[in-house]
């Protein structure tokens, strides 16, 4: 086997993601173990991205750096563990390890992805084009089996009671919701680039698909990511036109991204994520004609601190600024706060190197165990401190920035249908991570954020050959 063919192995791994996700689905059903096929092969990927670094830092200057950084990594996961060991009771160590495996995946991947790229690169390979086909292939799948999975009735239940939602055969509803929302402007872009007159605009088809199973989980994350792609596509195209890109792509597409968009809002009612915020919004007392008393609120009366501020929030829509967090954050701002406070009292070796997984958790009760805020950066920062925190953010902020300056410094050049998909996927990943979590936490979710960033950072010559 070849060279190259080894490098394509390491991207080709993403289109094989959903089939890992449904077979790890099949192993949690059949076996009751938290080794499942999802765990054990990816752990396997992140183990090969690591020998493949260290084999690639006897000749790469690139691969020694990103070494270097994994190893002063690695040092400070070992301070956070020793200290907690000492601070914290009780202590679980397989959950605490098992958490630190999930969070440094996308560091570890990131940096793989960034040679091999840039390997491929030099040897003269269309990077770009093979990862829109890895990332389109893998959106036509998980489309396919949540429309195979809702005509057989087979799909999984994303919801244990009182909203609806479905995610097919894909057993965590968080992980998949995150993962079509960043590959749906990639099939966006397969699309447009497919459909260059009226009568290749079949070539839509894929992207409603995973639409339509976006939908079908009947979640805001879901929703929220279908209208940014589209709403995407319609102003990318009308910037373009204002341009003087007057080509028959942009126009053709454009006519069908608004024509998709009238619909999406034409159907929103009958949608699950429809029927879920008002269900939500029920369960808060939210009341859109009179204000009501809210179960749990503290009632302030004239004279009282905050008394006219609430006033002011409750005049018009009789909706409290926590109440609107509420709905977007799904109780994870309550967690967030909780976690605050422990941090805050926490000692000073702990701010400094991390409370490690789920904070200084008491023994939980029976059925129960600690769980974490499920908002990424949070968890990063509680978990690792201030100064793993900023070590963890130093190469997502550098190479995301340089990306971002590259990109509007050659803005004349670079506005068009590729780089704004790709950004807008880079981004939903980012967003969701901050909002919803389970995406820089979370190694089914957090390859794709890699390989997105990995290659549009080689794909411009970002990354020196070195």
């Amino acid at each position: 086997m070849d060279s190259k063919k080894i490098l394509l192995f390491f991207i080709a791994f993403i289109a094989v993601q959903p089939i890992i996700d449904i077979l790890t689905t099949a192993s949690i059903f059949m076996v009751d173990t938290s080794l499942t096929v999802g765990v054990l092969l990816r752990t396997a990927y992140m183990a090969l991205a690591i020998v493949f670094l260290l084999w690639m830092a006897r000749t790469s200057k690139n691969s020694r750096l990103f070494t270097g950084y994994l190893i002063g990594l690695a040092l400070l996961i070992g301070i956070n563990i020793v200290s907690n060991l000492q601070l914290k009771d009780p202590y679980y160590l397989f959950q605490e390890l098992k958490f630190f495996n999930k969070a440094i995946y996308f560091h570890i991947v990131l940096f793989g992805l960034l040679v091999v790229y840039r390997q491929l690169k030099d040897k003269k390979y269309d990077i770009a084009s093979q990862t829109t086909k890895y990332l389109w292939v893998a959106g036509l799948f998980i489309g396919v089996i949540f429309i195979v999975a809702q005509l057989t009735g087979t799909s999984l239940s994303n919801y244990s009671h009182t909203k609806t939602g479905f995610t097919g055969w894909f057993y965590a509803g968080n992980e998949i919701g995150a993962i079509m929302a960043i590959i749906l402007p990639i099939m966006a872009l397969y699309a447009i680039e497919k459909t260059d007159d009226w009568k290749k605009s079949w070539s839509w088809i894929p992207f409603i698909l995973l639409a339509v199973g976006m939908l079908a989980l009947g979640t805001k994350v879901g929703y929220g990511g279908i209208i940014i792609v589209l709403l995407s596509v319609v102003i990318g195209s009308l910037l373009m036109l204002a341009m003087k890109k007057r080509t028959a792509t942009i126009k053709i597409n454009l006519l069908i991204a608004t024509f998709l968009t009238v619909v999406l809002i034409a159907v929103t009612p009958v949608t699950p994520v429809f029927g879920n915020m008002f269900a939500h919004i029920t369960s808060l007392g939210i009341n859109f004609g009179e204000p009501v008393d809210r179960p749990g609120d503290e009632v302030l009366v004239e004279g009282d601190e905050g008394f006219e501020e609430q006033q002011e929030e409750e005049e018009d829509t009789g909706i409290t600024s926590a109440q609107v967090q509420n709905l977007v954050f799904s109780s994870r701002e309550t967690y967030a706060q909780f976690m605050k406070e422990d941090f805050q009292d926490s000692p000073m070796m702990q701010q400094l190197f991390g409370l490690g997984f789920a904070g200084n958790y008491e023994t939980p009760a029976p059925g129960k165990s600690p769980t974490m805020i499920e908002m990424d950066f949070h968890d990063w920062f509680y978990s690792f401190g201030w100064v793993t925190f900023i070590y963890m953010m130093i190469p997502f902020v550098w190479f995301t920035g340089k990306f971002l300056l590259h990109f509007l410094f050659n803005i004349k050049t670079h506005f068009t249908y590729f780089y704004i998909l790709y950004g807008v996927a880079f981004l939903l990943g980012i967003g969701i991570a901050y909002t919803a979590g389970h995406v820089l936490t979370a190694p089914a979710v957090s390859i794709y954020v890699a390989a997105i960033l990995a290659m549009l950072v080689v794909n411009e010559d970002l990354l020196e050959s070195k």
